[in-house]
């Protein structure tokens, strides 16, 4: 039967691998590059993921290490001249290695005092950026970012950036599958779901939650670094609270209990502008509300909520407060 299942699952990754490789094929320029946008996005999804989904503790400052990915690339590329390849590996771990010292500081704290330092984070990131003139170019950003490239090869076109960012996120979605059946992940659930029991089990909690930040932290340096290639440009106006609010909002809508939650949040907070695009006015009510019927209905996300209605529709297993109220899972 794990046999089985596990060629389905490998059968439907291959058809998903297959369809994204098609997907560019007849669609525009702009069309694209929104596309591009969506693999960067669900990366530092993913991030939030494995912080808050995995290890229950709420992060808002990764548009802040997302920024701070970008803004490593784009100094090391337009001012010392560094390969992109390498710059991307130290914005990756310059990222990880901030995101690190940050935790040892605020994985003192607990609970919602942790999320609500994490703001702080991020404003002060946004400051630096937008006020370290000499480093950061100030308001004006940093621009003329060479694209990414291997020695003598370099990527021209959206369509090259799609490759590339459809390879960095199926290899980052594989990296997280993988720590999430790990023992390290069963260790970051663990403290999510009872930080006392798992103290009491051995888990080092101060250090768990840590390593778990470092990794959301090096998932947003790497889109950080690759947002600056494909826009070539990179301003402190991208790197904003609502933004990291935005991602959480992706991860609740899609589910943050399983790999696939951030997949859908991403697509549908993504698309779903442009294919509404005559309500575009009236984007926001849409998102308001379309959040409050999710966290009233489906409390666990889209996931959770099709997982609960298979049971109750087709497995006859429907409990009564499946849909009344959330899962007490220890978030926060």
């Amino acid at each position: 039967m794990i046999a089985k299942k596990k060629l389905i699952a490998l059968l439907l990754l291959l058809a998903g691998l297959t369809l994204a490789a098609l997907l560019p094929l007849g669609i525009s320029n702009y069309m694209l590059r929104v596309i591009d946008m969506m693999l960067i996005t669900y990366v530092c999804v993913l991030s939030l993921f494995v912080i808050f989904g995995m290890t229950g503790q709420m992060s808002f400052a990764q548009a802040g290490y997302w920024g701070l990915g970008a803004y490593i690339t784009a100094i090391l590329t337009t001012k010392f001249g560094v390969a992109p390849l390498l710059a991307l590996l130290v914005s990756a771990l310059g990222t990880g290695l901030f995101v690190a010292l940050v935790g040892m500081a605020l994985f003192r704290l607990h609970g919602h005092y942790f999320g609500f330092a994490t703001i702080g984070v991020v404003m002060t990131l946004n400051g630096i950026f937008q006020n370290w003139t000499p480093v950061t170019g100030g308001a004006n950003g940093i621009g003329n970012i060479p694209p990414f490239g291997i020695g003598e090869w370099h990527i021209t076109s959206d369509l090259g950036y799609f490759y590339l960012l459809l390879f960095f996120a199926v290899a980052i979605s594989l990296v997280t599958e993988w720590i999430h059946r790990s023992a390290l992940g069963r260790s970051f659930m663990a403290i999510r779901d009872n930080e006392i029991a798992a103290k009491c089990m051995g888990v080092n909690s101060y250090f768990t939650k840590n390593v778990a930040y470092v990794i959301s932290g090096v998932y947003c340096g790497i889109a950080g670094s690759l947002f600056a290639f494909l826009s070539s440009y990179t301003s402190a106006t991208s790197f904003v609270f609502p933004q990291s609010v935005l991602y959480l909002v992706m991860l609740m809508l899609g589910g943050y209990n399983s790999l696939l939650g951030p997949i859908i949040g991403t697509v549908l907070l993504i698309m779903l502008p442009e294919w509404f695009r005559p309500l575009q006015e009236y984007i926001l009510l849409v998102y308001g509300i379309g959040v409050i019927l999710l966290m009233v209905v489906m409390p666990d996300g889209l996931i959770g909520g099709g997982k609960k209605l298979y049971a109750c529709v087709v497995r006859k297993k429907c409990q009564p407060d499946d849909f009344d109220k959330s899962a007490d899972n220890g978030i926060g």
